[in-house]
């Protein structure tokens, strides 16, 4: 039984880091350590992390409840929807996206300016 569950402890971690390395979450970290103090950076990131995981636990816990309850082809349908609705929602908001370049150029001008100012000590 404990074998079991380190194989999936250990699974469930590699899968959450190698997802994280390349989330945009990551890169505002870096980008706020450049700026802010990196310990601070860092404490609020892990904070960030552990608290998204234990919420996913949670909802995870309980779509399996309610798969018992209604059936694992209702998780199956509701899933199959979710993915379709964000999936069409990113489409739609990447459609519409025109003034974030602008809004990139203004943050990279900022960061180009402040870059000097040395405050990333920690």
């Amino acid at each position: 039984m404990a074998t079991l569950f380190t194989e999936g402890f250990v699974k469930s971690m590699v899968m959450i880091g190698a997802n994280e390395v390349g989330d945009k979450t990551f890169f505002i970290a870096a980008v706020m350590a450049m700026t802010q103090p990196r310990s601070a950076v860092f404490g609020g990131a892990l904070a960030a992390l552990a608290l998204m995981t234990a919420l996913s636990a949670m909802f995870g816990y309980m779509v399996g409840e309610l798969s018992g309850s209604f059936g694992a082809g209702f998780t199956d349908l509701v899933a199959a929807l979710l993915f379709f609705w964000f999936g069409a929602r990113m489409l739609w908001d990447a459609h519409n996206a025109s003034g974030e370049l602008e809004e990139l150029k203004e943050v990279e001008e900022e960061l180009a300016a402040g870059a000097g100012k040395g405050k990333g000590k920690g």
